[in-house]
């Protein structure tokens, strides 16, 4: 692909579809309802990017199985640790996952999100 892909950052956006990132069996409370739509993905296959929402709920991540990078556009969202720290993260604010991250989704406030997701098990950075 030799031109940018535009991400859009505010609503309403259109073509989102519901997703199932989230395990049924993992979520704590709430009623998620998410909705996604990957705008890019190379060609391998395994870096991803585009825009994710859900509703408030809370869900546990047993082992992130990739490494994300999250551009909060909308919402908020208590992340806690596996240690019981919490940091809290609001619209215009960015953040990594790692891959392994152990944590706790409390999100407060519809979220949407950009994502940008790289899920190479061997690479060279």
């Amino acid at each position: 692909m030799s031109k940018c892909i535009r991400i859009p950052t505010k609503a309403p956006l259109e073509g989102l579809e519901p997703t199932d990132y989230i395990p049924p069996d993992d979520v704590i409370s709430g009623d998620p309802q998410e909705r996604g739509r990957s705008y890019y993905v190379d060609q391998t296959g395994q870096l991803d990017a585009g825009v994710w929402e859900c509703e408030p709920n809370k869900h546990e991540i047993a082992a992130a199985p990739y490494d994300e990078l999250v551009v909060l556009l909308e919402g908020e969202v208590d992340v806690i640790d596996d240690e019981g720290g919490v940091e809290t993260y609001r619209a215009g604010d960015s953040f990594m996952m790692p891959r392994g991250c152990r944590c706790t989704w409390d999100v407060k406030q519809p979220v949407r999100k950009i994502y940008l997701v790289l899920t190479a098990n061997d690479y060279k950075g």
